[in-house]
């Protein structure tokens, strides 16, 4: 990839812009899920552009679940560092 095959980082800008014409037809919290997940994409694109691919797309949905996969270990950290509260009812 570089001067006749766009980069990683290329291809994904186009397609980053490409999904998000979906976002007119779906609700606003999906609409956000829908910006966060690419966005993620797009943050990781040097560390998906270490594994080419003869798809590129397969390296950008492998990037989102790994997002995903560090926020949920981050809220599980929270969650276990915080002390029980008691409910009063």
């Amino acid at each position: 990839m570089g001067r006749t095959v766009p980069t990683f980082k290329q291809w994904l800008n186009g397609e980053y812009h490409e999904w998000m014409k979906m976002k007119i037809m779906l609700p606003g919290e999906e609409r956000k899920a829908l910006r966060e997940l690419l966005d993620a994409a797009l943050t990781r694109s040097d560390a998906g552009s270490i594994v080419p691919r003869v798809i590129p797309s397969e390296t950008m949905f492998m990037l989102m679940p790994v997002h995903l996969q560090a926020r949920l270990d981050g809220l599980e950290t929270k969650m276990e560092q915080k002390p029980p509260t008691t409910f009063k009812g």
